[in-house]
């Protein structure tokens, strides 16, 4: 004999929710995107710099404007992370959009920042997906990949904790 069973609604929303949970899951188990490379001028130093430079470490990239506040309150945080973690691994770049290369100098002056800030332009922010919101931050593995994109300002710890495992 044949009988059908009626899913309550509150049930169907469980599953629902659970097939939702591991699709996301497969799909960020996934291949990782390749970071775009790059070369951007540095404005401590006038020297050039490629993304590509830097494979085999684990490299932060800071999107940032000279007007954004929120930039400013995390930088000296990425700074101190980047003295302390450079030996093991680890580069920070800050990319500098929609600012003179004068305010960038004296914006990384005025922060102290240690590690290059670079001058953005117009096509690096198309080939990381469009920088619409500052702070931007991409986190690339050792081989190059994107990991993490963080949109707006975290700790100091926060970002740790993202990189660490990485190094």
């Amino acid at each position: 004999m044949l009988t059908k069973t009626m899913v309550s609604p509150a049930r169907f929303g469980l599953v629902l929710l659970a097939a939702l949970f591991l699709m996301a899951a497969a799909a960020s188990g996934g291949a990782a995107a390749s970071a775009p490379d790059f070369t951007l001028k540095g404005v401590q130093d006038g020297k050039e710099y490629k993304l590509s430079q830097f494979r085999g470490k684990v490299v932060l990239i800071n999107f940032f404007t000279f007007f954004c506040g929120p930039c400013r309150q995390e930088m000296p945080h990425l700074s101190q992370m980047y003295q302390e973690l450079q030996g093991k691994g680890f580069q920070a770049l800050g990319i500098g959009l929609a600012s003179t290369p004068e305010q960038l100098k004296q914006l990384t002056t005025q922060l102290g920042l240690s590690y290059p800030v670079l001058e953005g332009n117009d096509a690096v922010g198309k080939a990381y997906g469009g920088v619409d919101l500052v702070p931007l931050t991409f986190i690339i593995d050792r081989q190059g990949n994107i990991v993490q994109k963080v949109l707006g300002a975290r700790s100091k710890a926060d970002f740790e904790a993202m990189i660490k495992p990485l190094l």
